[in-house]
């Protein structure tokens, strides 16, 4: 997972239109010689579309199975109960920060090319400020023996530098911007934009519409995706670190 979610940010940031990151679907429209109907979608086209999908369906899926099976009020009931404290990152209206890169991403086809890479910086500023903010409690909440609070305070500083990259920016980002792409290659498809000098503000729309419907589907599936992506990775390797600097208050004299 830590691997992916690099590979799929690098793309993201450097692309400046909704076709940018689909080379797929780009290659497949250059090769029709003639619009498809409303009724008939060129079957290159089609086949395109599932390649483009197939990895945000599988993200996405798999987050929403992971989500029924924990059963998420569970989970919201537990969090929210953990200490009574508020987590202004994660409980405040600021979580809608990490949000800024899909907004981007959706609003791609409409707006300059400088507004997507923005929208990142703004998706990142939020997660850095989440990280340091976890390591200084890490490091002051008294929860590690003296010496190794340091150690430990990195590790978990670290955890939440990549978790929400991989939530809050690579994973969200990469699906709309799929979306995006997948819908306007369709609207291509169908003879809505190529060739037409003024298709209208609704067809112009359309693709940002649709990737703003999808980000309130896509966020807990992928904040799940993600969390179980950590579990079984880096808190794996990291858990038996953070247990043995862990101060013993039973023991304690």
């Amino acid at each position: 997972l830590k691997m992916n979610f690099f590979s799929l940010l690098l793309p993201l940031l450097l692309s400046s239109s909704a076709k940018a990151f689909s080379p797929t679907l780009h290659a497949t429209k250059a090769r029709l010689t003639s619009p498809s109907s409303l009724s008939v979608v060129d079957v290159a086209i089609a086949e395109a579309v599932a390649s483009a999908a197939a990895v945000p369906t599988i993200f996405v899926g798999a987050g929403s199975f992971l989500l029924s099976s924990k059963g998420e009020e569970k989970e919201e009931e537990s969090s929210s109960a953990d200490d009574g404290e508020v987590d202004i990152y994660r409980d405040t209206l600021l979580r809608y920060a990490g949000y800024a890169n899909e907004v981007g991403e959706a609003f791609a086809p409409l707006v300059p090319a400088v507004v997507v890479p923005a929208s990142y910086g703004v998706a990142i500023t939020y997660v850095i400020a989440d990280t340091v903010d976890k390591f200084r409690k890490s490091l002051s909440g008294g929860k590690y023996m003296q010496g190794a609070s340091t150690k430990c305070a990195i590790i978990e500083g670290v955890d939440a530098l990549i978790w929400q990259l991989a939530a809050s920016v690579a994973l969200p980002g990469y699906t709309i911007h799929q979306v995006v792409a997948i819908t306007v290659t369709l609207l291509s498809a169908m003879g809505l934009t190529d060739g037409v000098e003024e298709p209208g503000p609704i067809i112009d729309a359309l693709p940002t519409f649709i990737g703003l419907a999808t980000i309130p589907f896509i966020v807990k599936p992928l904040d799940e995706f993600a969390e179980v992506g950590m579990d079984l990775t880096y808190r794996k390797l990291s858990m038996p670190f953070l247990e043995t600097c862990e101060i013993d208050f039973d023991n304690m004299p």
